[in-house]
């Protein structure tokens, strides 16, 4: 590693180092409707009142998952990408949810099996709402 050399004005004072820049949070960006993730209407009121419509949440569908938090119910929070032969279905880039195994394990009220065969969570159940878009 290089050492950081300090740089001497010609009044022989010594400089400060530069200021970084300081740290952010990352913002997390939702692209595409929540109709097109679960088959819904396509219209900008959610199919579920406001709350979150259920959303498949199976690992088997899933890559790149990443631990991000913890839900109050003790089961963990996560960004992940579906694989590719499901981005189309359920959506493109970087998604954030929980895992139906552990929600079944603590809330299996919450978990139902969609008529795809791939079970979904009522993310509602969880305490998840979606705003109204108008």
């Amino acid at each position: 590693m290089k050492d950081q050399q300090t740089t001497r004005p010609a009044d022989g004072t010594t400089a400060a180092p530069p200021k970084k820049t300081p740290y952010s949070s990352p913002v997390l960006r939702v692209y595409g409707s929540v109709g097109d993730l679960t088959q819904g209407s396509g219209t900008s009121v959610p199919d579920h009142g406001g709350k979150a419509p259920p959303l498949n949440s199976e690992r088997r569908v899933k890559e790149n998952i990443v631990r991000v938090g913890r839900h109050p119910l003790g089961i963990g929070l996560y960004l992940f990408d579906y694989r590719p032969e499901h981005r189309e279905k359920w959506g493109h880039g970087r998604q954030f949810g929980v895992m139906v195994d552990e929600v079944e394990a603590v809330m299996p009220e919450a978990v139902s099996t969609h008529p795809d065969g791939y079970k979904r969570v009522d993310y509602g159940m969880l305490g998840v709402t979606f705003p109204r878009l108008h």
